[in-house]
């Protein structure tokens, strides 16, 4: 036994730092492995999301490369993200919907929103454009009027935002919003609106010169690989730093004991 006897009362006394420092050595790996499995984990569940990403990438472009539907003739009820179509009507410039809060090029914007009706009397949202805006809001819409027919041609889109928003209500016109679900504002108007938007990939030669195309999504991969690397990198560490701290632990305790 690693110890010493008290000469007064003849009881061993044990050098506690001869037992328990090695215990506390060890003591770094069961916060890092379990640290260390975490960070692992999480890189998997990024590359999971990677893969994700990259199936849906190639699903839109697939329905990208599909032949365009004119919804002229005889509109679907439903079609899938980026399924280019055309359309030919009338806009109805007195019911838009202006959504808040974009950006072009880094300088506050909005996009114009016009419902566009068409021959067998429903009518499909159109995003007309972005219109630069100081507050991402206001925005004169009497400067970016078209004339009343036009033919369109895009893609259709649907924003990712919240799809459980409060359906629209009746108030003046035009309606700002923040994220356009045509399902939730489809109530106010006095026809039937397609369950999906058309964002115009090209202006006619009649738009007027404060509107802008606006971009479609980028079709990338993502922060995902990154978020992957820096979570195993995480891991790494967790492991490698906590085999130094034995290391130098048990260097520490060696030179103790001598």
């Amino acid at each position: 036994m690693d110890g010493w006897t008290d000469g007064r009362f003849g009881y061993p006394h044990i050098r506690v730092s001869s037992y328990f420092p090695p215990m506390r050595r060890y003591a770094v790996f069961f916060i890092a492995f379990p640290l260390a499995l975490l960070f692992v984990r999480l890189g998997f569940w990024q590359l999971d999301r990677l893969s994700q990403r990259r199936q849906l990438n190639a699903a839109l472009l697939s329905n990208r490369d599909l032949p365009p539907v004119n919804l002229s003739e005889a509109p679907p009820e439903r079609l899938p993200r980026f399924r280019r179509v055309s359309a030919t009507g009338y806009f109805d410039f007195q019911r838009e919907i202006v959504i808040d809060g974009r950006s072009y090029q880094g300088v506050p914007a909005v996009i114009v929103v016009t419902p566009l009706r068409l021959p067998a009397g429903k009518a499909v949202l159109v995003e007309r454009g972005l219109v630069l805006s100081a507050d991402a809001r206001t925005v004169p819409l009497e400067k970016v009027g078209e004339p009343d027919s036009s033919a369109v041609a895009g893609v259709v889109m649907l924003e990712p935002g919240p799809r459980t928003l409060p359906a629209a209500q009746p108030g003046p016109w035009p309606r700002h919003v923040q994220w356009l679900n045509p399902e939730l504002v489809a109530p106010v108007y006095p026809y039937e609106i397609l369950p999906y938007v058309i964002r115009r990939t090209a202006l006619p030669a009649t738009a007027p010169p404060g509107i802008r195309p606006t971009p479609l999504p980028v079709l990338d991969n993502g922060p995902h690989l990154s978020y992957a690397i820096q979570w195993f990198s995480f891991a790494i560490i967790a492991v490698v730093g906590s085999v130094f701290l034995y290391r130098n632990g048990a260097r520490r305790g060696a030179r103790e004991a001598r």
